[in-house]
């Protein structure tokens, strides 16, 4: 087998990744990681955190207490806008409901949840404002209680501590299956992708291009290798039952993105309805912005 510099690769170099929520979605580095499709590009891959959330995510990034993040949309807008320098590089997974309101059994209708208290990751990150923003369209008025992480949210809501919550699909197809669960709306919000800075970029651009690499070989293998993608999905999901999983992964398996080309799905105005008391320049916000595609134009596909 040829070596690092057989290949003309460099020493290994560790890339510390940060992922947002611990979600199919979000699992490919991780997957690639285990799976060795990093180490073939030199790369040494560790997770300082699998479930930052998405504000924290971007904040360690820009912050630099690691190299790249899986977060959502938004977070990364809002760091562009405070003068930092977050850039998507590829997104993964195409767009598609991944996050829904989900109630007890009782609860079929979204005016029944009035007096209720809903289950957030964070009541005031992307995810929370967009369950609030929701509450106000139904007239609805109820408690958005922060728990910190979908687990936690997902054993309240189990454990009728919680009258509704908003969820991954992972975990509401789990409660559905678990407790017969209703589910009320899909939560609107753009999927995003794996983010770096663009000091990095310019740092060592070659670190970043073999870690894009290493996501699309991983992507590759989560496509084509079922037999080594669903324990390692089973592992990172933290779920027992290997049924559930599978079923996951056989949807998931046509959403991932042979070319993760990095996508903004939200329409940019969208976030001048979000920012613009506090930050006026978003009225000047451009895709180019927000994305770098360079690192994923330059490579060949199978």
């Amino acid at each position: 087998m040829q070596s690092a510099r057989d290949m003309g690769l460099p020493a290994k170099t560790q890339a510390r990744i940060a992922v947002a929520l611990r979600v199919t979605f979000q699992s490919v580095a991780w997957i690639g990681a285990e799976a060795g499709t990093f180490g073939q590009y030199s790369i040494e891959a560790t997770f300082p955190t699998l479930e930052a959330g998405g504000p924290r995510a971007v904040a360690g990034l820009v912050n630099g207490e690691w190299d790249f993040c899986y977060t959502g949309e938004v977070p990364i807008v809002q760091g562009v806008l405070q003068g930092r320098d977050p850039v998507l590089i590829l997104t993964p997974c195409d767009i598609h409901d991944g996050v829904f309101v989900v109630a007890q059994r009782e609860i079929t209708r979204p005016e029944q949840l009035a007096g209720a208290r809903i289950g957030a990751v964070d009541a005031t990150g992307q995810l929370g404002r967009a369950m609030q923003s929701l509450l106000r369209q139904w007239n609805v008025v109820a408690e958005v209680v922060s728990l910190g992480s979908f687990e936690a949210v997902y054993l309240a809501l189990g454990a009728g501590r919680l009258e509704a919550a908003y969820l991954p699909i992972d975990l509401r197809f789990r409660g559905q299956d678990e407790f017969g669960w209703n589910v009320l709306y899909a939560l609107p919000g753009g999927i995003g992708g794996i983010a770096t800075t663009r000091r990095l970029i310019a740092a060592n651009r070659d670190l970043v291009s073999r870690f894009v690499k290493g996501c699309i070989d991983a992507i590759h293998l989560f496509k084509t290798r079922p037999d080594v993608a669903v324990p390692l999905l089973q592992r990172f999901l933290q779920i027992d039952d290997r049924r559930r999983v599978e079923y996951l992964y056989t949807f998931y398996v046509p959403l991932f993105r042979a070319v993760p080309r990095p996508v903004i799905s939200t329409e940019t105005g969208v976030f001048g309805d979000i920012f613009s008391d506090q930050y006026p320049a978003v009225k000047a916000l451009q895709l180019q912005d927000l994305c770098d595609p360079s690192f994923v134009d330059q490579c060949n596909y199978r």
